[in-house]
């Protein structure tokens, strides 16, 4: 498909519906985000908890600003010195605690695809009635479940190894694989079973669809990043807000540019 054939899709036009939706759905959204925002405002507090542990370990005390920062000074200077000290000053982290993470990390995740398919079918049908607990937890279901694993298996596999190769790589199959999940979605709802050759097939797919529209999706995310670096120094507060949000801007991305392909497929076939 030639890509001067597509319709354009502005950044501008993308928050604008999505701002719209989010304010004539203020509440329910919300709530709907109840789960992954408590998650990542408690996260912070207990990454804080770590981060302030791991400088007493090394006798960095926050109390005292001149001190701590003459100390970090020592501390640089000594792995330039000699990189081998390097581990001794890193944070360890226990085959637990790295399981424990990766758990939770997988079930925000799942949450969040979740939120996101009924933002989806909120922007597509204003009629739809959110279902606030139902929803969050809806690709848990036999329907998503497996799939959803398997595919989150597979992006991340992809994006750490292109990033692991270059940054640029990475951020492009980031770009190019990210709307598998929707269309996964879409899938479902067109075929009562989905076999694992469809789900594979989603990342074929979801390149195809990005096609004309990295740069879109790319100043999006860069706009969301900034918001989140605010967010940070506000440490997670603003995540009340912003969560909710950025799952409202993608579904409607995703619901614009696989709108613009039919359209573009369309007077292609005419």
């Amino acid at each position: 498909m030639n890509n001067a054939n597509l319709k354009r899709i502005s950044v501008s036009e993308i928050n604008r519906e999505a701002r719209q939706l989010f304010r004539k759905n203020f509440k329910e959204i919300i709530v709907l985000n109840i789960i992954p925002i408590l998650m990542r405002i408690v996260g912070m507090f207990f990454l804080m908890r770590v981060y302030q542990g791991w400088l007493s370990s090394l006798g960095v005390s926050l109390s005292n600003p001149q001190e701590a920062s003459k100390k970090l000074t020592e501390i640089s200077q000594s792995i330039v010195n000699n990189p081998s000290e390097a581990s001794k000053y890193s944070l360890s982290i226990t085959p637990q605690a790295s399981i424990i993470v990766f758990a939770l990390g997988l079930f925000f995740f799942m949450i969040c695809v979740g939120i996101g398919y009924s933002m989806l079918d909120k922007y597509r049908n204003q009629d739809y009635q959110i279902r606030t607990i139902a929803d969050q937890f809806q690709v848990f279901s036999g329907r998503y479940f497996f799939a959803i694993i398997f595919l989150a298996i597979l992006f991340n596999l992809i994006v750490e190894t292109g990033a692991t190769l270059y940054l640029i790589p990475g951020i492009w199959f980031f770009l190019m694989f990210s709307q598998s999940f929707y269309i996964y979605k879409d899938d479902t709802a067109t075929q009562e079973r989905v076999g694992i050759g469809r789900v594979f097939s989603t990342l074929g797919r979801s390149s195809n669809l990005m096609r004309g529209y990295k740069w879109t999706l790319l100043w999006l995310c860069i706009q969301l990043f900034l918001w989140e670096i605010l967010n940070f120094i506000t440490r997670e507060i603003l995540s009340i807000v912003l969560h909710p949000y950025e799952q409202t801007v993608l579904a409607v991305f995703y619901d614009k540019v696989s709108e613009a392909k039919k359209e573009a497929a369309n007077s292609q076939a005419a």
